[in-house]
């Protein structure tokens, strides 16, 4: 066992601490030892504006959750209680994914959206064209964030549509990240850092930049294609790219 613990090798993952014992478990079989590290924090904002906006329904054609975090938006705005303007069950709405699609019927008191199978804002850009139809005099409200992408806003724009976009929330780099960075990156044999998220580029990028810290040698990889993208951008070498939903392909990246 000390032996095993000896070789075990740490690995920065760039997000908040996990409940996916099986994940984490399965990086320590594989002598791997994950570092979690929350890079940002969301923060509300203009919860006032929306609220406004989303106590006049009859100016708008429906609204648009591009996330679950533009349903905790509404939620809050809406003195969590959930409660939408009942005329607000008429009009067309829309959620991108599973995820947020749920999230709006659980959290807003059963409010129907389409859009639960849309994997990408093409996706749910392409069924808003098909169900709303050729009438686009109304605005559709799109509660969204600082770091959100513009895809959506501007498909929807080409396509003779008017979108309220109306900002939300921000990612802010998390209060604890440059010290939890500090001490994670003075680990021995340390030499892989996971991005998640946008946020994580942000973030991490900002702090290399500040501290001079050098990555030259480090493998960094990507979880997704637009962490990719973001990463180099940001200029920041990018050593693989993974699907979040594979451990086995996570564990190759960081091993070979």
């Amino acid at each position: 066992m000390a032996d095993r613990k000896k070789r075990s090798v740490p690995v920065i993952l760039l997000k908040g601490r996990t409940a996916d014992y099986e994940f984490s478990q399965a990086l320590r079989q594989n002598n791997l030892n994950p570092i979690y590290i929350a890079p940002s924090q969301v923060v509300m904002k203009n919860l006032g504006l929306l609220k406004a906006k989303l106590e006049a329904p009859h100016r708008y054609a429906g609204i648009i959750f591009a996330g679950p975090r533009s349903v905790q938006a509404v939620y809050e705005a809406l003195g969590n209680n959930g409660m939408m303007p009942s005329c607000w069950r008429a009009l067309h709405n829309y959620a991108l994914g599973g995820n947020t699609h749920n999230s709006a019927y659980m959290t807003l008191r059963n409010l129907p959206t389409l859009g639960d199978r849309a994997v990408s804002a093409h996706n749910l850009c392409d069924l808003i064209v098909e169900t709303i139809g050729p009438k686009r005099d109304l605005p559709l409200l799109l509660p969204c964030g600082n770091e959100a992408s513009n895809t959506l806003r501007v498909r929807l724009v080409a396509q003779g549509f008017r979108v309220d976009a109306c900002e939300v929330y921000e990612n802010q780099t998390h209060p604890n990240f440059k010290n939890e960075m500090k001490k994670a990156l003075k680990s021995k044999n340390l030499e892989t850092i996971v991005f998640y998220s946008l946020g994580s580029v942000k973030s991490a990028s900002e702090f290399f930049n500040k501290y001079m810290v050098s990555v030259s040698d480090r493998k960094l990889i990507a979880v997704g294609a637009a962490v990719q993208k973001a990463m180099m951008e940001a200029k920041l070498p990018v050593s693989a790219v993974v699907d979040s939903n594979s451990v086995d392909q996570f564990i190759d990246a960081i091993k070979h």
